[in-house]
C-alpha cells in the first residue's frame, strides 16, 4: 500500500494524508455531540426552575446514569408538547415518557422508570370518589397536564371536558383549591406532590387505577446505539448498587 501510494507522487500522498487526518479529527466531534435531556414540570420526575433548568428526584437519577455511562448531555425543561417535537427531532432523551402502543414504533425505549404507575382521577375528599370514565364524563372540568397523549385519552372515552395546564404542580395546587371537580393524573405524581403541598392523607379520595401507565426514560428514534447501550449498562447497575431503589424511595 505504501509502495503505490508514493509511486503516484508526493501531491498524491499529501493529499490522501490531509484527508484521513480531516476524518480523524471530525469523528470526536461527533462522537462527543452532547445529547439534549429533556423534562418537564412534573414531579417527582422532575421540575422546571429558573432558565429553563432541571430539578428534581427523577431528573437527579438520569443525570446520574448519564455521568456514570460517560456521555456529554445538555439538559433543558420543556412544556410536554415541546418535548415531543424535541424526540421528535432527534438526539434527545426525556427523563420521563409514558409507552403507548400508538408510541411505541416512534422513539427508542431506554428504560423503566417508574413501569408500574397507572392513571386515576383524584378529587377532594369530600366530593364524590370517581372510579370510572363514565363517572367523570358528569363532570363539568377536569385537570390535565397539556399532552395530547393524555387528551387522546380522555376522548377515546367521550370526555372533552379538560382544563390543561402545562405543570402538575399547578394542577395540584388547582385541586387543592376546587378550580376543578377532579384531576387526572398517575397515583405516584398525585401523592407526591399532595405531600409537597402539605395536604393531609384524608384531603384527597384517589379513584381506581384505570390506564396502567410505565413511565420509562426514551429517547428519539434515531439516537446513537452506542449511547443506548452505556446507558442501558448504567441503569443496570444501578439496580445493583442500591441508586435505583434511593431513587423509589425518595417519590413512593
Amino acid at each position: 500500500m505504501k509502495a503505490k501510494l508514493y509511486s503516484r507522487g508526493p501531491g498524491f500522498l499529501l493529499k490522501w494524508l490531509l484527508v484521513l487526518g480531516t476524518g480523524l479529527m471530525a469523528a470526536p466531534a461527533v462522537s462527543a455531540n452532547p445529547v439534549r435531556l429533556v423534562g418537564f414540570d412534573s414531579m417527582p420526575m422532575s421540575a422546571i426552575v429558573e432558565n429553563n433548568k432541571l430539578t428534581g428526584p427523577g431528573y437527579d437519577f438520569v443525570v446520574d446514569l448519564f455521568k456514570t455511562a460517560g456521555i456529554p448531555f445538555t439538559p433543558e425543561g420543556q412544556s410536554p408538547l415541546r418535548m415531543a417535537d424535541s424526540l421528535d427531532t432527534g438526539n434527545t432523551v426525556a427523563i420521563y415518557f409514558i409507552r403507548t402502543p400508538a408510541r411505541e414504533d416512534k422513539y427508542t425505549w431506554i428504560s423503566g422508570l417508574i413501569e408500574d404507575d397507572g392513571y386515576a382521577f383524584i378529587t377532594l375528599a369530600q366530593n364524590p370518589k370517581v372510579d370510572s370514565f363514565d363517572q367523570a364524563k358528569t363532570l363539568k372540568s377536569i385537570g390535565i397536564i397539556n399532552s395530547e397523549a393524555i387528551k387522546g385519552m380522555l376522548a377515546s372515552q367521550g370526555i372533552t371536558a379538560v382544563d390543561p395546564s402545562p405543570s402538575s404542580v399547578q394542577n395540584a395546587k388547582k385541586l387543592l383549591a376546587g378550580r376543578f371537580d377532579a384531576w387526572f393524573t398517575t397515583t405516584t405524581v398525585a401523592r407526591y406532590l399532595m405531600k409537597q403541598e402539605g395536604a393531609a392523607q384524608n384531603t384527597v379520595a384517589v379513584g381506581k387505577t384505570l390506564v396502567p401507565a410505565a413511565g420509562w426514560i426514551t429517547g428519539s428514534k434515531n439516537l446513537s446505539p452506542e449511547v443506548v447501550t452505556k446507558l442501558q449498562a448504567a441503569y443496570a447497575v444501578s439496580k445493583t448498587n442500591g441508586r435505583y431503589a434511593a431513587f423509589r424511595a425518595q417519590i413512593d
